[in-house]
């Protein structure tokens, strides 16, 4: 073809429209007429006249629908609300027109005088209501769960809020999780997203801080206990885990706000040390006036109350009061007294209880130098004088705990890590005690130490003891909350052990599945006991290859190659196999390459991310860390530290012969009075009663 014919045909062909997306109304709008349009646009424009004139010319003639639509699909009332017309609303009311969505539309455009107006309208029956809903589901902009008082709320608007309270409204209750009710299971299987969504529309109308001013008579405590449901809910419903964390935050400084209007002390104080008829079910009832809103606080862990300024201020203000008020004098012997009460002041309490710790580690200290002990080959030594003395402070710090956890609860009290260390520390303690006694019982002989049996008791008793003393000394930790330099460290810490634990899952599995590898490749070249020089075994052997014999040996020498306690030549065998010399070591770099440069590093950023979190509200986490601790000295009880607490005091049988009084008396009482019952402190579980409006 010659270039003529090739312009030509190229001009035959082209077409300006070829590359062009045709374009179509794939949805046909009712057209408006001509009476309908100027209905609408005089209300747009506020023409009262006009639409007064439009009415009254539809009613006579039936030549324009009153409710219809402009392009926006926006009906004449719902213009009316956007501009704010008062007049031509009432206009359109009085004629009937069709209110559908038009109260949560003005609602949402926060018009308090078109929602007052709509609220007040007289429906044909003459009574003044809520209007119902006429909305169709397909079309409008709210989804059927959405009620006038819960829009109303997610807008925060106090006035809306108000005007529909005072006319009895109420919010669904919300269900449970997993609430196996007929409404919610059909709700999730006919829609389970719109059924979560649902519930999430009903916690943020709930966590509105205008609403819980308005219809609650406690906003404090209805604030710490959303907030804290809200918490629990975030690690359920993970799809929605951020809405509800950010609503937990919202109720927790609506709590801290309210606090912050507090004009004087003494307003705070009551504030603090108000109870109502549901907190004595939550707190012990013997403690009256012992700052309970304070307790809540810290136990639903609102930090920003915990470390609000005035509480702050408050509570130095109340330790020094107490620590310059009364002299010293022995609470043993008179606690009831006056001077007797000095030491049951919280800052010397702590002082007491400091001072009695430092003494118990200080003599752990003088046992591990086996200062008094003579024959260490004596396979049931008697307890040394340092022994003995330890013994009371072991038995005061099980009392204690035993005094703790039935004070609070066994939930309550495994809630907190600190405690969980302390059953641990005691319940070794204890441990060790039974098996020195077991060897003192049964083994009276000496005899050198290297012939003992391998699981014996006194052995066992050594290596427990050891492991509590560990125990012990961490446990030292918990005082830095105190200090400001170290408990911030104390707390990143304590969020780096998490990260620790997290790590340690996955590495698990990786040391798991390379220790099943490397185990079934050397399984056949066991060194025998024979062959071994020394006859030593395992991974501390040079010149032979039973680092991967068994399960537990491969795993042992994974472990440790991270610390670069193991050599290559683990992945010899004796005989000239050479592909699987280097599968080995292949498998066994790999190994190393993921769990040093891999996980490790992740470790590494998490633990810094951690840190890094904690650094930025150091002075808010350290600060709730250190009112917690100052909390647990201002409750009744536990005045007196280790070792004693074990010691009977007068008010201990005043007590008991108080419960044998209430015992005895309670006997001829009918059935079912509860006068003068004292009901111990239970666990408060966030339900859904305390959330209704």
């Amino acid at each position: 073809m010659n270039p003529m014919t090739q312009l030509y045909y190229k001009k035959a062909t082209y077409s300006p429209y070829r590359d062009r997306i045709p374009l179509q109304i794939v949805r046909a709008e009712v057209e408006l007429s001509a009476e309908e349009r100027a209905y609408l646009t005089a209300v747009e424009k506020g023409d009262y006249a006009g639409v007064k004139h439009a009415l009254r010319e539809a009613e006579v003639y039936y030549n324009m629908d009153v409710n219809c639509l402009d392009p926006l699909g926006r009906s004449a009332l719902l213009i009316a609300i956007e501009n704010e017309n008062l007049e031509i609303m009432e206009l359109l009311l009085d004629h009937g027109i069709h209110t559908g969505d038009a109260l949560l539309y003005a609602i949402r455009k926060e018009v308090v005088g078109a929602v007052e107006l709509l609220l007040s309208h007289r429906r044909p029956s003459g009574e003044k209501q809520v209007p119902s809903l006429m909305m169709d589901s397909q079309f409008s902009e709210f989804t059927p769960d959405i009620t006038p008082i819960m829009l109303a709320a997610h807008t925060n608007n106090y006035e809306i809020i108000k005007l529909l309270v005072q006319r009895k409204v109420t919010i669904p209750r919300p269900h449970q999780i997993r609430c196996d009710c007929v409404e919610c299971v059909s709700s999730s299987e006919v829609d389970s997203l719109r059924h979560s969504r649902s519930r999430l529309n009903i916690y943020k109308a709930l966590a509105s801080p205008s609403l819980i001013a308005l219809s609650s008579e406690d906003p404090i405590l209805t604030a710490f206990r959303l907030g804290w449901e809200l918490k629990e809910l975030s690690k359920v419903e993970n799809e929605f885990r951020q809405e509800y964390e950010e609503l937990s935050q919202q109720c927790k400084r609506f709590a801290k706000d309210l606090l912050d209007q507090a004009r004087s002390s003494r307003e705070l104080e009551t504030i603090l040390n108000h109870r109502d008829n549901d907190q004595s079910e939550e707190l012990d009832p013997r403690q009256c006036h012992d700052l309970a809103k304070l307790k809540l606080a810290i136990k639903y862990h609102q930090k920003e109350v915990g470390t609000q300024h005035l509480v702050y201020l408050f509570l130095n203000t109340f330790i020094s009061f107490c620590f310059l008020s009364s002299p010293q004098q022995i609470y043993l012997l008179a606690p009831k007294s006056a001077l007797g009460r000095f030491i049951k002041k919280p800052f010397i309490k702590f002082i007491c209880h400091t001072a009695s710790y430092l003494t118990f580690l200080f003599l752990l200290l003088l046992a591990s130098q086996h200062i008094a002990r003579t024959n260490l080959h004596m396979q049931g030594p008697p307890p040394t004088i340092v022994e003995w003395m330890i013994l009371p402070w072991v038995l005061g710090f099980i009392w204690a705990e035993i005094k703790e956890m039935w004070d609070g609860g066994f939930t309550e009290y495994i809630h907190d890590w600190w405690n969980l260390m302390d059953f641990a520390m005691n319940s070794l303690y204890l441990a060790t005690i039974s098996l020195k006694i077991v060897a003192y019982v049964k083994y009276n002989s000496s005899r050198p130490r290297e012939e003992w049996e391998m699981w014996h008791p006194t052995l066992i008793a050594e290596a427990l003891f050891a492991i509590a003393n560990i125990f012990s000394s961490l446990r030292l930790i918990s005082l830095f909350t105190a200090n400001s330099h170290l408990g911030p460290l104390q707390i990143s810490l304590g969020r780096m052990l998490l990260d620790i634990l997290k790590f340690l899952f996955i590495y698990c599995l990786v040391l798991l599945a390379f220790a099943n590898g490397l185990n079934q490749l050397y399984f056949y070249y066991e060194t025998k006991a024979s062959e071994e020089p020394n006859n030593c075994k395992g991974i501390r052997c040079e010149r032979q290859n039973n680092a991967f014999s068994t399960l537990f040996e491969t795993l042992q020498s994974l472990f440790w190659s991270i610390f670069g306690l193991l050599n290559l030549y683990v992945t010899n065998v004796k005989a000239r196999h050479e592909f699987t010399e280097f599968v080995g070591a292949t498998m066994f770099g790999t190994y190393n390459v993921i769990s040093l440069v891999v996980l490790l590093n992740m470790l590494i950023a998490m633990m810094n991310n951690s840190y890094q979190l904690i650094a930025d509200h150091a002075d808010i986490e350290w600060k709730f860390a250190r009112t917690k601790l100052w909390m647990s000295y201002f409750d009744e009880g536990g005045t007196l530290p280790p070792p004693f607490n074990i010691i009977p005091s007068p008010k201990s049988f005043w007590y008991l012969l108080r419960w044998l009084h209430n015992k005895l008396c309670r006997r001829g009482q009918p059935p079912g009075d509860d006068t003068h019952k004292c009901e111990n402190l239970r666990e408060f579980t966030v339900s859904e009663d305390s959330l209704s409006i």
